[in-house]
């Protein structure tokens, strides 16, 4: 199965797949870095969730996990730092449809904007956490796992590739390190987040 079935198959309501076209209209491709990006990131922290025993808002999760880095593309860009951004998009895409009360978009922005945080998340919800775990584990390349064998990372891997990902986020973090970077620093130095 290639990653583009994976990331088609995952998004299975209609918000997960608006939020999966979104993602493909903002990175101008379908099967991109940043989408099978955000799949590797969904499918880890669903690994997490399982391997913790904690049940999660599945959509949530895997729209947070598909969009959490949008903020860094123009097309979502607002000025203010990327995950803020990120979230803004995120909760004007849903605001307005059913299901989507304050609670789960709060979740869902939470999710997007504290996925770079130092300290722990699960007070704000176990969404929040897992995204940040998962986006560590990911980023990490095996070398921070969260208990997850390496066998299974490896395998996660081989059915939604890694290929180009470094060099997109790269690309991405260093043009909005250009275009606005105190709003960067808010993120890198301290961590965003409340």
């Amino acid at each position: 199965m290639s990653a583009m079935a994976v990331a088609d198959e995952l998004a299975g309501t209609e918000d997960e797949r608006e939020a999966l076209a979104r993602v493909r209209e903002a990175t101008g491709e379908s099967d991109g870095p940043m989408e099978r990006h955000g799949v590797r990131c969904f499918l880890i922290a669903e690994r997490l969730a399982a391997d913790r025993g904690r049940e999660i808002d599945r959509e949530v999760l895997l729209i947070a996990s598909l969009l959490h880095d949008l903020g860094l593309y123009e097309e979502v860009a607002e000025g203010d730092a990327y995950v803020t951004d990120g979230r803004h998009y995120a909760e004007r895409m849903l605001s307005d449809r059913p299901g989507w009360d304050g609670e789960r978009l709060r979740l869902l922005g939470d999710a997007i904007e504290r996925h770079h945080e130092l300290r722990s998340q699960w007070d704000a919800g176990a969404e929040v956490e897992l995204l940040r775990l998962a986006d560590r584990v990911e980023l990490a390349g095996g070398l921070i796992r969260c208990g997850i064998p390496r066998e299974w990372l490896r395998d996660l891997g081989e059915r939604v590739p890694r290929d180009g990902t470094y060099g997109e986020i790269a690309r991405m973090v260093a043009h909005a390190l250009r275009e606005r970077p105190l709003t960067m620093a808010k993120i890198f130095v301290r961590g965003k987040g409340k």
